[in-house]
């Protein structure tokens, strides 16, 4: 198929024309007003679309791998199954856009606007940015696996079943997020935001959670083995059930928290605080760092193994 010219694209996008599977290759439409156009399985390796508007534009199945998208509107586009490896989205706006299953593998969404995108089973492994908001998204079994993201927004987002090995999430809000039986196995997430999520039966094993809110969190059934929760405030968090094996709770704030259940073996607790927790068949066989009066206080509680 003949590369199109540009003159070639205006015109087609003026008039309304279709340019399904078009090859686009390195093609420069900065800043080019092409809302509305379909560029379904275009090819567009490499294409320039830096300031363009592709607002409601259909970019299904279309190849952007190593595209320059900075400061794109993509408002309202459709980018489902579309191939964007080592894309650049800096800057751009993607609110609302239908992504499902998008490959965005070491794609750059610094400053990116993805509020209330559909990114289901979406693969952002190894995607990187910073100040990104994807508050309100639906990001269902989306991969993020060693993706590094600062300042990250998910607020109400959706993440039930997502994945995020070893993946960095420094002082990201995650505030009331839906992160049911999500992994976050090895995970960084010092200093983020989960208060109110719903985290039941996900998956935090040697994750960092450090100096982390999950006040008010819903953790039922979850695994934190080997996760180090040092400096975490978990005031009213619900933790019944939960796997706390190993983990290292240093200082950690369990005001009123819910451990019903929960197994704490060979915890460490120096400094944490149990006030006004719920610890009725909570396990403690091998913790360390509790002082006697803790210790006395967990056994009029119903808590377990405190020898």
């Amino acid at each position: 198929m003949a590369l199109l010219t540009v003159d070639e694209v205006l015109a087609a996008a003026k008039a309304g024309q279709s340019l399904h599977q078009a090859e686009l290759s390195a093609i420069d439409l900065s800043q080019a007003a092409l809302d509305g156009i379909d560029l379904s399985e275009a090819y567009l390796r490499r294409a320039n679309l830096r300031e363009a508007s592709l607002r409601r534009a259909n970019l299904s199945k279309a190849t952007l791998l190593w595209a320059d998208l900075s400061g794109c509107q993509l408002a309202g586009s459709n980018l489902s199954y579309a191939l964007l490896t080592q894309a650049n989205l800096a800057g751009g706006n993607l609110q609302g856009v239908e992504a499902t299953a998008a490959h965005f593998y070491r794609t750059c969404f610094d400053h990116t606007n993805a509020i209330q995108a559909q990114f289901e089973r979406a693969d952002f492994s190894t995607a990187s940015g910073s100040q990104v908001n994807f508050s309100q998204a639906n990001l269902t079994q989306a991969k993020f696996d060693d993706a590094k993201f600062d300042q990250v927004n998910f607020t109400g987002a959706r993440l039930s079943r997502s994945r995020w090995l070893n993946a960095t999430l420094t002082r990201a809000v995650l505030t009331a997020a839906d992160l049911g039986q999500a992994n976050f196995s090895q995970a960084v997430l010092a200093g983020a935001n989960l208060s109110e999520a719903n985290g039941v039966s996900a998956d935090w094993q040697q994750a960092d959670l450090t100096g982390a809110v999950l006040s008010r969190a819903q953790m039922d059934y979850a695994s934190f083995w080997h996760t180090v929760l040092t400096d975490a405030d978990l005031q009213q968090a619900s933790l019944c059930n939960a796997s706390l094996e190993f983990a290292n709770l240093t200082n950690a704030n369990l005001t009123g928290a819910d451990l019903r259940a929960a197994n704490l073996e060979q915890a460490q607790l120096d400094g944490a605080c149990f006030e006004d927790c719920k610890v009725h068949d909570a396990l403690f066989t091998g913790a360390t760092g509790l002082l006697p009066a803790q210790k006395q206080w967990l056994k009029q509680h119903g808590a377990l193994n405190l020898d």
